[in-house]
Parts: C-alpha cells; structure tokens; sequence
C-alpha cells in the first residue's frame, strides 16, 4: 500500500467533473502528474501498470505519477471528479500522521460541497490555481479526517464477523468485498486496534472453541476440527501445536486428569 505525504507540499494542477458513456474505456496513458480520482455513481475500470483496478462509488483512488493506465475493459457509465496534482509517496507507512492511504471510502455529502467549490474557484485567472491549492488540500485532510475516525468502527465490525463466522473458510477477499475495502486496508486496521492480524485472531478463536470441545463434548478431534472450521484434523494439530506446545490430546488429557504418570515424567 503507497500513501500520499501529506505533510510535503502539493501542487494543484486542475479538475474536472467527468461522465463515462457506458462502455467507455479509460485512456491508456503514462503521465507525470498524479491524479485523485473521486467516483460518485458506477464504477470505473482500468489497468495499471498491468493490474486490474477496479473503483466503485463512494471511493476515492490516486492514480500515482508514471504509472501505466489502459483501458482494457469498458466501465459502466460511471460518474467522477479528477484533480491532476504532483505529492510525494510513502511506502509501507504506519497509517498515522500526515498520510492518505491511495484508495478508501469518503462522505459525498461532506465532500461534494467542497469539490464544487474546487471546481469554480479554479477559473479564477488571477487566483484559481492558489484557491485550488489551498481547497484541494483541505479536502485531503477532511478526507483523511474521516477515514480515520471510521477505522476503530470498521475493525469491530471486522471481529464480530468472525466471532459469527470463525467456523467457516474465512478469505481476506471475502471481507474486503464484505466492508467495501481493500485487503491491505483491512489487515491493518485490523492490526493496529486489537495487536493481532486476521489470521492469528480466527486462529485464536478457533483453538478457544477446539478446547471448550474438547473439555464439554465426547466428540472425536475429526468432529472438533470440522465444528471450528479447519477441514482436516492435521491443520488443528499444528495449530495447537504451534500455540499450546501439546497436542488437542494430551491437552484434552491433562486437563480432564487422565494424563497417565509415566507420559507425566516423560514431559
């Protein structure tokens, strides 16, 4: 994941509002400016530098300077704002500060305003381009400001999903088109609220489950596998294993108090 620096300067370069006809291809174009993209209606579809992109409504996404845009495949009318700007990147920064992720959710009725505003102010002759800058950057902090206070929001919502569906095959693809973000995104919100990814936390839960089974029920390690979402017994063994350092066994005995003492001496 690339982010914007907000805390280097940016230069307004112009924008405009802009409608697809349906089935219109993206431009295919390898540029020195950035470009902001705000989709308001539809989606819009192209590939850059050989990946499939594809935007939908309520979405902003940066197109980064020198990269690569074609338009391989039409985009069903959808309706955007562009600004063409010039910032500075970040990579792999900590989501904190003065920093845009390039892509995440924004508020149209907290930013169309402004976005107008942008784009009438920006005709002004003698003082378009200083008005632009000064609007534009407001917008990326008002954007930035709300992105951030949906973060601790999205990332419960993140857990009580797999609280519901940690049983279940669970796919980073699936909760990003669940929530209406990116993988990347998800992961690290996910991270910086409860200290633990995704993966480590349905594991959690899952060996939490495995071992309520395992002390409360006769069934078999192949039942308790299938109930906690694992689709082989090998794949809970190795990750009790990894966690508790025994194996469901041993732990279902020596929590029942049928640990034998010679296997007791040996351990």
């Amino acid at each position: 994941m690339y982010y914007l620096d907000l805390s280097q300067e940016i230069h307004f370069e112009g924008c405009e509002f802009r409608k697809f006809l349906p089935n219109e291809k993206h431009i295919t174009r390898k540029w020195n400016k950035s470009v902001f993209l705000l989709i308001f209606k539809n989606t819009l579809n192209f590939e850059e530098d050989g990946k499939e992109i594809s935007i939908s409504e309520n979405t902003w996404y940066i197109q980064r300077d020198n990269r690569l845009q074609r338009g391989n495949v039409g985009s069903p009318a959808p309706e955007y704002f562009y600004v063409h700007f010039e910032g500075k990147y970040l990579d792999n920064a900590e989501y904190a500060g003065a920093v845009l992720p390039i892509t995440g959710k924004f508020n149209i009725q907290s930013i169309y305003p402004l976005v107008k505003e942008l784009y009438e102010n920006q005709s002004d002759m003698k003082n378009g381009i200083l008005y632009g800058k000064i609007i534009f950057n407001y917008i990326l902090l008002k954007i930035k400001e709300e992105f951030q206070a949906t973060q601790n929001g999205v990332a419960f919502q993140i857990r009580q999903y797999l609280l519901s569906n940690f049983d279940k095959a669970i796919y980073l693809e699936d909760l990003a088109s669940q929530f209406g973000y990116c993988n990347d995104y998800l992961g690290r919100t996910f991270k910086r609220q409860f200290q633990l990814s995704i993966y480590e936390y349905v594991v959690r839960l899952r060996i939490q489950k495995a071992k309520q089974l395992l002390l409360t029920s006769t069934k078999s390690i192949s039942q308790i596998s299938e109930d906690v979402g694992y689709t082989s017994p090998s794949l809970l063994y190795k990750a009790f294993m990894k966690r508790e350092k025994v194996s469901p066994q041993y732990w279902k005995a020596q929590h029942r108090g049928d640990v034998p003492e010679i296997i007791k001496i040996v351990r």
